[in-house]
């Protein structure tokens, strides 16, 4: 944690004085509930709006896999791609060497489901320092259709989820198709976590955003149709940014391109070791959020009024209005996840709820930690982050190599 920052900001509520650090907490407080019951009912009216979309036409579609490392469930997750109800499509998986050990679970999903037309390709060609980027700017030469699919290694996804994501594309001016996704099947108390910072915080806050207009893609999944991807400048424009999802979304519709969003929704299940990683990962988010929208980081101080309320208890003393605060933020967070987990098919525990300030704690230091160093660890690589969210690694990268391809 950047305890310098904490330090920083519990000066600057001593002089601000407790009287306005209390109202301040308040009136944060009262904006975070008024958000989080309206993200409930926006996120739950947008998807009942995708849901009445009429059925589509079913082009042929290639899924590109990048994979790194052979994480749990990782054979489920790929698994659910080979058992997609849809005509004609094409899974490539992307590694960067033999050596990886993900490499042993394609060669059982191949035993598995001899029927699926799947490739592997292997290559540590690099186009720049996004290493994820690199594997699927090896695989896309290979890609037979125009549709192309893109999503993370630990999505699973349900047996209509091609269907549901390539239906917008029946508007020709629709550039690029993007999904949701919530955490489910975890354990533990980290595992936890690591879901309710996803399902309770930022699943019905993006809703909410996109009900209002989709301005940005998820790597969960992102369909894209080709000759918009290569007008925006395909992995090439993607080589060097940490939020690729982020700049694609951004690139399509700077190439003339719209985005639509999908009703499906995908499952992650977090993978989470202990505590400093659960905290790794939420300040690797805030960092990557603060370089992609600086504005948009520091007003979103406004929607951690648990925690500052949390704070001004502690320090200042309890009072009704702040108590009431707090229950009520508290449980309108749980109504709409309880509610959207029910809705979208997820297994978040609901006796998960309970951990809910742990989560807002969790997520304000995460947010705290966000404002100080732009330097990230991803995949066990240290990176510096530039504006745009550029990357410059910390360390040389080896040199490329071609590409081979596993039939």
């Amino acid at each position: 944690m950047e305890w310098p920052l904490v330090g920083l900001a519990m000066l600057a509520a001593a002089v601000a004085g407790p009287s306005l650090f209390a109202l301040a907490a308040a009136a944060a407080g009262a904006f975070t509930l008024a958000f989080a019951l309206a993200a409930g009912f926006f996120s739950r009216r947008l998807l009942n709006a995708l849901r009445r979309r009429a059925p589509a036409p079913l082009p042929p579609v290639t899924v590109i896999k990048p994979l790194k490392g052979a994480e749990a469930a990782l054979y489920e997750n790929l698994a659910s791609f080979c058992r997609q109800d849809y005509p004609c499509y094409q899974l490539l998986f992307c590694l960067q060497g033999p050596e990886d050990p993900a490499l042993a679970v394609v060669a059982r999903l191949r035993k598995d489901f001899p029927g699926v037309d799947m490739e592997v390709v292997v290559s540590k060609s690099r186009i720049g320092y996004n290493p994820k980027v690199n594997n699927m700017a090896n695989a896309y030469p290979f890609a037979k259709y125009d549709l192309l699919l893109m999503s993370d290694s630990d999505i699973r996804a349900r047996p209509d989820f091609l269907r549901r994501m390539a239906a917008p594309f029946a508007d020709p001016s629709v550039g690029l198709v993007t999904s949701f996704y919530q955490a489910t099947g975890t354990h533990g108390l980290w595992g936890n976590l690591e879901a309710l910072s996803i399902n309770a915080n930022f699943l019905p806050n993006a809703l909410c955003a996109a009900s209002f207009g989709l301005r940005f893609a998820m790597g969960a999944g992102m369909m894209v149709r080709r000759a918009a991807f290569e007008a925006s400048g395909a992995y090439h424009n993607l080589a060097d940014h940490l939020a690729d999802d982020f700049w694609l979304g951004e690139s399509i519709r700077e190439a003339g391109w719209n985005l639509a969003l999908s009703d499906a929704v995908v499952d992650t299940v977090p993978d989470i070791a202990g505590g400093a990683e659960h905290f790794r990962h939420l300040t690797r988010w805030a960092r990557t959020i603060r370089i992609c929208n600086p504005f948009g980081y520091a007003a979103s101080l406004v929607q951690h009024g648990f925690s500052l309320l949390t704070l001004k208890v502690l320090l200042i003393g309890p009072d009704a209005r702040s108590l009431g605060l707090l229950a009520g933020i508290w449980a309108a967070k749980a109504a709409a996840s309880a509610s959207l987990s029910l809705d979208l098919g997820g297994r978040q525990p609901l006796r998960a709820l309970w951990l809910l300030p742990a989560a807002e704690w969790f997520g304000f230091a995460a947010w705290v930690a966000g404002c100080g160093s732009s330097r990230v660890l991803w995949r066990g690589e240290l990176y510096d982050v530039q504006p745009h969210g550029r990357l410059v690694p910390a360390a040389v990268q080896p040199s490329a190599q071609p590409a081979t391809v596993e039939p």
